[in-house]
Order: structure tokens, then sequence, then C-alpha cells
């Protein structure tokens, strides 16, 4: 599941999440946020991802950051 909100015109605030359920062994879980903001035509962004026990593997999780800054003209 996930879920956005916009808080105002200009800032936005999402939250995510999904399991992956195996036959076997621990199941993969991911979630996610993430935020952005636009003044006029700039926006920032940015997110922040984690998986836990990718391929129904213990041992490998993995945490990812994403930074954006996108202009509009």
């Amino acid at each position: 599941f996930g879920i956005t909100y916009q808080v105002s015109d200009d800032f936005t605030v999402g939250f995510g999440t999904h399991n992956i359920e195996y036959n076997s062994g621990d199941d993969q879980e991911s979630t996610g946020i993430s935020a952005s903001y636009t003044m006029g035509s700039l926006t920032i962004a940015g997110a922040f991802n984690n998986v836990d026990n990718i391929a129904n593997t213990a041992t490998d999780d993995r945490e990812a950051y994403e930074v954006g800054l996108t202009f509009a003209f």
C-alpha cells in the first residue's frame, strides 16, 4: 500500500510499503518515504527506500537515498 498527502499547494509527503511472501524463509519487505517542495518553476524532492530480505535472502538488505532538483521553463 502507499499513501501520499499534499500538505499545502507546495509541499507533498508520501509513504509506501510492500511485502512479498515466500513459501519458506524470510519475506521480502520494502518501505519508502518521499517528500517534495515546489517554488514556482523549481522543485526539490527527496526519497529514502529500504528493502530487507531481497529474494528471500535474510542477509541481503539495501537502502537508497535520492535527492532531485527540477527546473521547469
